[in-house]
């Protein structure tokens, strides 16, 4: 079944996207949480939906999972971030709207 990863997200990412390029380092989902605003978990379950954009590092000596941008994404400009996050969004909505006409035929 579709599940969405990126459709009715964009602002989320876009939120956890600005705060790890504006940081330039990489942050755990909790800074990342006080940052955005959103719910810890949610952050967490944004950051692993979004593998093209956001990359899990090993744990560090205190046992603490941090995140950071990839290398890919951590060159782009913004726009073109938004851009790729907005054409993931859009993919996936025709992808949905295939499987209703599919079930609907």
């Amino acid at each position: 079944m579709l599940k969405p990863r990126y459709l009715g997200r964009q602002s989320r990412i876009r939120a956890l996207f600005e705060a790890l390029s504006g940081e330039r380092k990489a942050l755990h989902p909790v800074q990342l949480s006080k940052e955005t605003g959103m719910d810890m978990f949610e952050v967490q379950r944004q950051l692993e939906g979004c593998p093209e954009i956001f990359v899990k590092l090993p744990r560090n000596p205190e046992g603490l999972v941090r995140w950071r941008l990839t290398s890919t994404a951590a060159t782009m400009e913004p726009e073109a971030v938004e851009r790729l996050i907005d054409d993931r969004a859009r993919t996936e909505q025709l992808t949905l709207a295939a499987y209703v006409v599919v079930l609907v035929s």
